[in-house]
């Protein structure tokens, strides 16, 4: 019998997003100083090969680890143990014989796939980030057993060691290739095998952490008799590839938005290819500080399906209802303020992060500031449907926000008056569409609607009230300050300084309006490891 640590939904949320901070944190000494080692440019070439990584990365691991989850969460509350070896053993051949077709097609067409993206600079890297397809393949299979046992720690753990082991590689590889004086190209390549080489550190620590947790093989027990392969991958797919579908779609999406945003870039718009990726690795650059709330969903995202699969077997359709609000309603608590401080904030910020970068970036962090919180809500309610049994309803929202994605970079991006800024527009449409369907969707497949006042209400009140002081606390300082001399790491201490007490003041104020309004509740705080005594001592009714 596997270990238990009896954590529900939001306990093991709570152990994932403390590894996520510290993932971020990482990410940020990671991805903030190679923007800064590499010019806009060179950032394009490594935004560009990420999303070729994410595209066949997201076909072999988007849907199945969830469905093996979801099939192992109900194996083991039934102490199934011979369905939960045989869920394990079909899963894990499925992912590597998917991981090593992606991986065989980056190897052999490196040069084919960098061309179709504009950027031929990029073959290098497309080849040296190849073997991180299957080795996240591998550790997708023993992750998805980890959570399907609802325990979050070795997935944390990993996910940290992987991202320690990116930052000292990575930087430490682009960092030497730069002072060395090689290409852009080849700097960026260096870069990207810090991804490679902490894949397998994370496969390595997954394999060895699960086998020495857990009970990974068969049980003796003559009348636990296992179902047949042909059983476990039909349902497999069965599960998976409505999600897979759903979330290849938008990878796809992605993929042939930076594709056309380099050719229309080029094109329509009339940039040479090295303004064009100029523009884009700014872009990049917002988009590295935008993905930043996001990383605060995963952890629901991740314990969302084998909690709602179990909800819905053990206590019925009611009790999956309301854990599918209390997730969105935390998820808002978390996102939103980050959103609006991202879009009040977005000058200051990419000038302090990326002080060499062109100025495009501040009116680019802006327009995705304010689409943040969509997509953060989009992914969520992506999860929530499927894991409550309705796995074919997110390609209907995915498919038509993907198409308006798709119509409006196409058409703004090549208006040479838009350009770049067309971009986030586009994505800002592709959310608001999917979101807006699937609140539809979940409004006629759950037990009832969700209660929107109560997810989001309370929260952006308080976050009205923080903009208002982040923004009056920033102007302020910054003309005081203005003069001041002195730097860090060449930025200057004028903007540092109003920068981050303009950060401290707006969390204070949403923390206190969030009190004050009821927005966080202590029956929210109940539901995380020792909430009840951190709602005591702040005086959390």
């Amino acid at each position: 019998m596997s270990e238990k640590k009896g954590q529900n939904f939001l306990h093991g949320a709570a152990i994932y997003t403390v590894g996520i901070v510290l993932v971020k944190i990482l990410g940020a000494v990671y991805k903030i100083p190679l923007g800064n080692i590499l010019d806009d440019e060179g950032f394009a070439f490594f935004d560009i090969t990420y999303k070729i990584y994410n595209f066949f990365l997201t076909i072999a691991t988007a849907g199945l680890p969830v469905a093996m989850s979801r099939l192992i969460s109900e194996a083991d509350s039934m102490d199934r143990e011979n369905q939960v070896y045989r869920i394990f053993k079909v899963s894990t051949a499925t992912f590597l014989a998917l991981g090593a077709a992606g991986t065989a097609i980056m190897m052999l067409f490196p040069t084919e796939i960098a061309a179709y993206m504009h950027k031929v600079q990029t073959a290098r890297s497309i080849f040296v980030m190849a073997p991180s397809v299957a080795l996240v393949c591998v550790t997708a299979a023993y992750r998805g057993y980890a959570q399907g046992h609802a325990d979050m720690i070795p997935t944390t753990v990993s996910q940290v060691v992987e991202t320690a082991v990116k930052v000292v590689v990575g930087l430490g590889a682009a960092g030497y290739l730069y002072k060395a004086g090689y290409s852009m190209e080849i700097c960026v390549a260096g870069a990207i095998l810090g991804t490679t080489v902490s894949s397998l550190a994370a496969v390595l620590y997954m394999m060895v952490k699960v086998h020495r947790k857990y009970r990974v093989k068969p049980s003796p027990d003559a009348f636990d008799t296992p179902p047949s392969n042909r059983w476990v991958l039909s349902n497999l797919l069965r599960i998976g590839i409505p999600i897979t579908i759903s979330t290849s779609i938008m990878s796809i999406i992605q993929l042939m938005d930076a594709q056309i945003t380099m050719a229309r870039l080029q094109g329509a718009a009339g940039y040479s290819d090295t303004a064009a990726g100029i523009l884009y690795g700014v872009y990049g650059k917002a988009m590295t500080v935008y993905n930043v709330p996001s990383a605060f969903v995963v952890p629901f995202l991740s314990s969302i399906v084998p909690a709602l699969s179990a909800a819905r077997m053990k206590k019925g359709p009611e009790a999956a209802t309301d854990l599918a609000e209390s997730a969105l309603r935390m998820s808002t608590l978390l996102c939103l303020p980050m959103a609006i401080g991202m879009a009040v904030l977005a000058g200051p910020c990419m000038d302090v992060l990326f002080p060499q970068s062109a100025s495009q970036g501040a009116l680019l962090l802006f327009e995705l500031g304010i689409t943040c919180y969509f997509m953060t809500m989009s992914l969520m309610t992506n999860s929530i449907l499927p894991a409550n049994g309705n796995e074919r309803l997110p390609l209907i929202s995915i498919l038509l926000g993907g198409v308006t994605k798709v119509i409006v970079t196409y058409v703004l991006v090549g208006n040479p008056h838009v350009n770049i800024y067309g971009a986030p527009l586009g994505t800002l449409g592709c959310y608001l569409v999917m979101l807006t369907c699937n609140l539809i969707f979940m409004a006629r497949s759950m037990a009832r609607p969700m209660n929107l006042w109560r997810i989001a209400g309370r929260a952006g009140v308080s976050c009205a009230t923080m903009a208002v002081a982040v923004w009056a606390v920033w102007n302020l300082l910054s003309a005081v300050m203005g003069g001041m001399g002195g730097s860090v790491a060449g930025r200057p201490l004028s903007l540092l300084v109003p920068f981050a007490l303009s950060v401290m003041t707006g969390v204070v104020v949403y923390f206190v309006m969030a009190i004050a309004l009821r927005a966080i509740t202590l029956e929210d705080m109940k539901l995380f490891p020792k909430g009840e005594i951190i709602a005591k001592k702040l005086h959390i009714r």
